[in-house]
């Protein structure tokens, strides 16, 4: 694959909350970049093409700075959505980054995280099988997930063993070294960054095993819903998702998520002969079936995850969609 397919590929509009906190703490907030980060929100998807633009732009502001590594160790949960709060809910660090792992597509599509042992050390690695990222991103995707070890464990004097990029040197290396305190190896065939194995027995300290439950379940879903393919349907689900997550499963809200006007959905689904409605109701009923066949959820805790207003409304649209009540479909689903 090439750059051109990489830039069109999406980022959680998570990430751009990340650069407006940055901005907000250093005081910079009556310029057009700031207004422009606004008005992502967190269940917008934006492009990879986006998300590098405006990290070069606040890399101007601050010529001076490395921006990409001051954004790394300024990551926070809510900057990684489900994702960031499914991770610190696990047991243990390699729970967590297994975790990463799987449900990375949340954050970002294209390359995944691949985890590898290697005697003494573990390698978290990314290819560039859709071809190269920015510098810019990768310092921020490492420097972040360092951060995000140390957030977890709460142990700051963790560092890892070794980091690589594959971008060339920069005239000044000092503060890779002083931020990763290990050795940083550049023009590398991948991105990686490697910890001791120890690291992994670490306990989380914010473990909370009912929570990740409950998260993980909704990650899987959230994954199940989404087509192979890249493009638009795959961000239209995604969007839906995450409307109805925050309880505003509406065209409006989703229109304004894909970062276009109602109308210009309405006219895309219509080229495809769908409409906003149906789509709607197939993917909160497929997520429904995958939440009732699991059982570990009462029927209001999924009203409330597909964004329904109350428990009565969810059961009418199930059975409207599939025939069944929801309580009838987990006893078919058992064979009772």
């Amino acid at each position: 694959m090439t750059t051109l397919q990489l830039a069109q590929l999406q980022v959680s509009g998570d990430l751009a909350g990340l650069l407006r906190d940055f901005m907000e703490s250093e005081g910079d907030i009556h310029c057009e970049l700031y207004t422009q980060l606004q008005a992502f929100s967190a269940s917008s998807r934006i492009s990879f093409g986006q998300w590098w633009a405006l990290l070069d732009r606040l890399q101007q502001r601050f010529p001076k700075r490395h921006i990409g590594l001051e954004l790394g160790q300024r990551v926070r949960p809510a900057h990684l959505g489900m994702l960031g709060y499914l991770t610190l809910a696990s047991d243990t660090v390699a729970e967590a980054l297994l975790e990463f792992q799987r449900y990375q597509g949340l954050l970002h599509d294209g390359d995944r995280a691949s985890i590898e042992l290697l005697e003494k050390r573990m390698v978290l690695s990314w290819s560039a099988n859709y071809g190269p990222s920015t510098n810019l991103s990768d310092e921020v995707l490492v420097g972040g997930l360092l951060r995000f070890v140390q957030l977890m464990t709460g142990r700051d004097d963790l560092r890892p063993l070794a980091v690589d990029f594959t971008f060339v040197a920069p005239v000044d290396t000092q503060a890779y070294i002083e931020v990763f305190g290990a050795p940083v190896r550049f023009g590398q065939a991948c991105t990686a960054l490697e910890f001791p194995v120890a690291y992994l027995d670490l306990p989380v300290s914010n473990s909370d095993p009912g929570l990740k439950l409950l998260l993980e379940r909704q990650a899987q879903a959230a994954l199940a819903v989404l087509p192979h393919s890249e493009g638009f349907m795959q961000g239209l689900r995604r969007a839906l998702l995450r409307a109805m997550q925050s309880g505003r499963a509406n065209s409006a809200q989703v229109a304004t998520s894909l970062n276009m006007s109602e109308r210009t959905l309405f006219r895309r689904l219509n080229e495809q002969g769908l409409s906003f409605k149906v789509i709607l109701a197939q993917t909160r009923t497929q997520l429904a079936q995958e939440y009732l066949r699991d059982k570990r959820l009462t029927l209001s805790e999924i009203a409330l995850l597909l964004g329904y207003s109350e428990q009565s409304a969810f059961n009418r649209a199930f059975k409207r969609e599939t025939g069944l009540s929801p309580r009838r479909y987990q006893q078919q689903a058992d064979g009772t």
